[in-house]
């Protein structure tokens, strides 16, 4: 290939013979290399905007898949925030109706109760509102999670105290229920009246002033004796100017004793129900005519034991 003023291209062809041919002149094969640059300068430009145009593509769609992604992740945060309140809310319940059950038991029951604000376990709150941009924030989300843990431990610690107060509150009735159960609370003997009362009196023996340990009721000779309380007896037998007696041991210090008796049903170390028949009523001892002598002692100092009979027994103090 030879160049001068004009371009000329030697070819061969298939025989191998040389063929010169005249293509194009000079001007023109600037003209065709500025036009060529131009069309590689616009092919250049154009594939780094279709690379940059491609990069940003993928950005895109790693950009709108995060955002999917912080969108899922809110969706959790608020479910997560709608479970703690729900749970909240019924710790709150849980723990008012246990203070209100707690307040009518007592109320019931008579024992006393010290105040104690329910303020103190109050929770609640919120995050910032929507038109609020740092509510969502982490700082902002960790705070509420702080805060609602605080929340939980306030209300566990009162739902425990809670817990402790039944409890006590159980053992106390437990224990009132169990006094109750061996606290004599009926008639030793059915009719009859009361002929000498509690206290001082004068001896129908001496013509003295003596005190009585217990009560006199004048009843028929062989009317049924029976507890007056379930416990466990200490004692069957003769005992001096008691004639017949049965003592009966009921626990927490209360004692009944029941003397005069014509005989005895019941014995030593038997353990018997309220209402069980344990004699009949006599005149043995040192006794005036057939009555029972009851008495009830409380760590062995004697009561009136009037107050531990029904009402109408107590106020029934003539023959009918």
């Amino acid at each position: 290939m030879t160049m001068h003023k004009r371009l000329t291209f030697l070819l061969y062809d298939e025989t191998g013979n040389f063929v010169r041919l005249k293509l194009l002149s000079r001007k023109r094969i600037v003209v065709l290399g500025i036009v060529a640059a131009l069309l590689l300068f616009c092919l250049t430009v154009a594939g780094v905007d279709y690379g940059i145009l491609k990069y940003s593509s993928f950005q895109s769609r790693d950009l709108r898949r995060e955002i999917q992604n912080l969108k899922a992740d809110l969706a959790d945060r608020n479910q997560q925030i709608q479970t703690f309140y729900t749970k909240i809310d019924a710790l709150q319940m849980r723990l008012i109706k246990l203070n209100q059950l707690e307040q009518e038991i007592r109320s019931y029951t008579g024992l006393k109760h010290v105040p104690e604000d329910l303020e103190d376990y109050g929770v609640g709150g919120s995050l910032a509102g929507k038109n609020e941009p740092e509510a969502s924030t982490s700082e902002v989300f960790s705070e509420f999670l702080a805060n609602m843990e605080q929340d939980v431990s306030l209300l566990d610690r009162g739902i425990g105290k809670q817990s402790e107060e039944f409890y006590l509150l159980w053992e106390t009735l437990k224990e009132i229920k169990a006094i109750q159960q061996v606290t004599p609370s009926m008639r030793p003997v059915t009719g009859g009246w009361i002929s000498s009362k509690f206290g001082f009196r004068r001896s129908p023996f001496s013509d003295k002033e003596e005190f009585h340990a217990g009560v006199d009721i004048a009843v028929h000779e062989g009317t049924p004796v029976i507890a007056t309380a379930g416990g466990k007896v200490t004692f069957a037998g003769r005992r001096g100017s008691f004639g017949n007696v049965v003592y009966i041991d009921h626990g927490f210090g209360i004692v009944t004793r029941y003397a005069h008796l014509k005989c005895c049903h019941a014995e030593k170390g038997q353990n018997v129900k309220r209402g069980a028949v344990i004699g009949e009523v006599g005149s043995t001892g040192r006794s005036t005519g057939p009555h029972l002598h009851y008495e009830v002692r409380l760590n062995d100092i004697p009561v009136n034991a009037e107050k531990y009979m029904s009402e109408y027994l107590a106020k029934t103090d003539s023959p009918s």
